[in-house]
């Protein structure tokens, strides 16, 4: 029961495990872990945290040593799907994994590269990193944020000028989908107000006329950029900003140490100037620069400019501390326009993803959550919780075959031994079944929800076992765990049983949409990437949403499981199709009733049952009309039982000459109960047959003898005054046929 009762919990501890997932530059890594003593169900009791900066860089070098091997590997293979057979047992640590070498994960040799020193740190882990004396005063210096944001530089965006974004900006598509239209390029909404769009939707030119000043139709973004010149209705429209500073920087990709010079993309002025003497463009020995005295320009000068016009996270000096799930990485992707030569899904892609940015950024009111008390410290708190540090890898193993363990005893509990479940979470029947079982082994949406996400963390566990066996490298690990993520409505049904998830699946596809084309630029297409982190955070928001939903309904399936369903039940009305079973049911209850009240106390259960076999068996013999005699029955339980027969035989004879009574009149009857009606007569009309020649052999005959001799004679008459000819019968010899 502990087992079974643990069924609710283990959402949560498949959502802590994903979280935590191990990193591609992090082979092996320690985990807290909280489980229960009997070892029904365990958490990982850790929340990963970073600092943004850090870990743009640290998946920005991921993704240019992934796209390196990439380019340079010829043949990349593909993990297979599911790393493990379905009946192979699960791999134990202990023997296989614990004294193990794992591979080398995926890392930049930083000692190795110049000017790299100061970031040396990057690939320690998050404890080690905290822990670590004036860490923020050594590691956080302007060459260090600067190293960061260079190995950063794929992921973040590049474009400096704002301008950029002119109707392409967030107040700019709040002020589309207001007025209900579409920018180019940007995506489509239904509007807040119909009335918004009542000026527009008439083809009338007159009409239009009266509506503006302008008779031809006014441009979108005239529309969107003059909102309340062009545009009947300007209610809920947001202010924006006309235009932006001109910046006066540019991206440099040499390394000179000069700082202050003039680009020619900056200064566009032709050197028109005529020709002077020397002496006329000499100046005064008097004239002195007035800032000749203060140094300008350092060593570090080039690289705090860069930063000062650098995007998020290098916009801005603030240590962040947030959790890994809460850092977007490419948001700023799809906030660009979409390059032109791109297909069009991959076009649509991006702008299903902006329109949900929109709507995200709109719907969040950034409300402050109540602090509740985290499940797992009320868990630590009691004495049925222990903590240890192990393996992310052990505690998956762990928590795997908790889960399985659980599902398993709730369908042998249910008596369902014709199912069985697999080692990957398949539910396979191990014969054909009847109608009957196929109805009695029918799961609710909880049991398989939970199933499939059991699933889905079962292939990731087994794809890091993989690579701790030493039989895929690093890259193949991380191209395994991308396309997991990227295909989870193709490796998992998880959509069967909630299709909501299908706009994760969606969001999905899109993404990977977008780091592939942005990945594969000047590579060959196919597998090799390893980007997974984008994908990761779409299951892990979804998980840490649906979890006190399953959790609800499993609480319900083990509720319904231990108590049943007699709590709160409604009372069902009594329908045409119930009539007959409903006084049956009546009938015999207070026929129970009685006998509880004839029997013996000790008898009553195991009598009572005998004595209801009886009552149906001489119901049937009133049907049959056989005689029902039972030997040795008690005097008054046979009088119950005739007593019931009597008053159902009377019922059921006024029901069957009711309805002919309705047939005759001519009123709508179905022809079920037509059926069941001409049945019913032909039996009692049997049954009063039988009776009336019963009763002639035991009085008959009814004539006496002078009346039967004068009844032949009369007979005999007549056959003489009609003329009737004996039939004679055929001979022997006369052949048929």
């Amino acid at each position: 029961k502990i087992y079974i009762s643990a069924l609710k919990y283990i959402p949560y501890a498949l959502f802590k495990m994903i979280e935590n997932l191990p990193m591609p530059w992090q082979s092996i890594i320690k985990v807290n872990i909280l489980y229960h003593v009997s070892g029904a169900v365990s958490f990982i009791n850790n929340t990963p945290k970073a600092c943004s900066k850090v870990y743009f860089a640290q998946w920005g070098s991921m993704w240019k040593l992934m796209r390196t091997e990439k380019k340079d590997r010829k043949y990349f293979k593909r993990i297979r799907f599911p790393p493990f057979d379905d009946e192979e047992l699960p791999i134990d640590y202990e023997e296989n994994l614990l004294n193990l070498t794992p591979l080398n994960p995926i890392k930049l040799n930083l000692h190795a590269m110049k000017g790299f020193n100061f970031i040396k740190w990057l690939y320690d882990g998050q404890d080690k990193i905290n822990h670590k004396k004036n860490y923020t005063k050594i590691s956080y210096t302007l060459c260090a944020i600067t190293y960061l944001e260079k190995l950063s530089e794929d992921l973040i965006s590049q474009i400096r000028n704002k301008n950029y974004f002119f109707l392409f900006d967030l107040k700019s598509f709040i002020v589309a989908k207001n007025l209900n239209l579409t920018v180019s390029g940007g995506p489509r909404f239904e509007p807040l107000k119909a009335e918004f769009d009542k000026a527009y939707q008439t083809d009338n030119i007159s009409d239009l006329f009266t509506k503006s000043m302008l008779k031809y139709p006014i441009r979108t973004e005239y529309r969107v950029f003059y909102p309340y010149l062009f545009n009947s209705g300007v209610q809920y429209l947001v202010d924006a900003v006309y235009m932006y500073e001109q910046i006066s920087t540019v991206i440099r990709n040499d390394n000179e140490p000069t700082c202050y010079y003039l680009d020619p993309l900056l200064y566009n002025i032709q050197d028109n100037i005529r020709n002077f003497s020397k002496t006329e463009l000499l100046l005064s020995k008097k004239f002195i620069n007035i800032y000749e005295q203060l140094k300008f320009c350092n060593k570090y000068l080039k690289n705090a400019i860069d930063l000062h016009w650098a995007n998020y996270p290098f916009h801005t000096r603030f240590l962040d501390q947030k959790r890994i799930l809460d850092i977007p990485i490419c948001n700023s992707w799809f906030l660009e326009h979409c390059p032109v030569d791109y297909p069009a899904k991959v076009r649509i892609s991006y702008q299903k993803l902006l329109k949900k940015f929109i709507l995200r950024k709109l719907k969040n009111r950034n409300q402050k959550l109540a602090h509740t008390t985290s499940l797992l410290t009320r868990l630590k708190n009691t004495n049925y919780f222990q903590s240890t540090y192990i393996d992310w890898i052990e505690a998956g193993i762990q928590i795997c075959k908790q889960g399985h363990n659980m599902l398993n005893l709730l369908i042998h509990k249910k008596g369902l031994n014709f199912l069985h479940l697999d080692y990957n979470f398949n539910l396979k029947p191990i014969k054909t079944l009847t109608t009957k079982e196929r109805k009695k082994s029918r799961f609710g949406n909880a049991f398989h929800l939970c199933r499939e996400i059991l699933r889905l963390s079962k292939l990731l566990v087994d794809a890091n076992i993989q690579f701790r066996l030493g039989n895929i490298d690093a890259y193949q690990l991380a191209d395994g765990i991308q396309y997991i993520f990227s295909h989870v409505g193709q490796l998992t049904g998880i959509y069967r049983y909630k299709y909501r998830v299908m706009r994760q699946i969606r969001t999905c596809k899109d993404l990977k949409h977008l780091i592939y084309y942005k990945f594969n630029n000047n590579i060959q297409k196919g597998p090799g990437v390893g980007f997974w982190f984008p994908v990761w955070r779409v299951w892990v928001f979804f998980l840490r949403g649906i979890t006190p939903l399953l959790e609800n309904w499993l609480s319900n399936l083990l509720t319904r499981q231990f108590t049943g369903r007699t709590m709160n039940k409604p009372n069902k009305n009594v329908t045409k199709q119930r009539i007959e079973s409903h006084f049956d049911l009546e009938l015999k209850s207070s026929i129970i009733n009685e006998l509880l009240d004839v029997l013996p106390d000790q008898d009553k259960t195991s009598k009572a049952k005998v004595v209801l076999q009886h009552l149906s068996e001489a119901w049937r013999c009133w049907k049959a009309n056989i005689p029902w005699v039972v030997t040795k029955m008690p005097l008054t339980v046979e009088k119950i039982i005739l007593k019931y027969v009597k008053l159902k035989a009377d019922w059921w004879i006024n029901v069957a000459h009711y309805n002919r009574e309705r047939i005759k009149n001519g009123a709508t009857i179905d022809k079920v109960v037509c059926k069941k009606n001409l049945g019913r007569l032909t039996r009692l009309f049997l049954k009063s047959e039988q009776r009336r020649q019963n009763s002639y052999l035991k009085k008959g005959p009814y004539l006496s003898f002078t009346e039967i001799v004068s009844i032949y004679r009369l007979l005999s008459e007549w056959i003489k005054i009609n003329d009737i000819k004996l039939i004679v019968f055929p001979s022997l010899n006369y052949k048929f046929g």
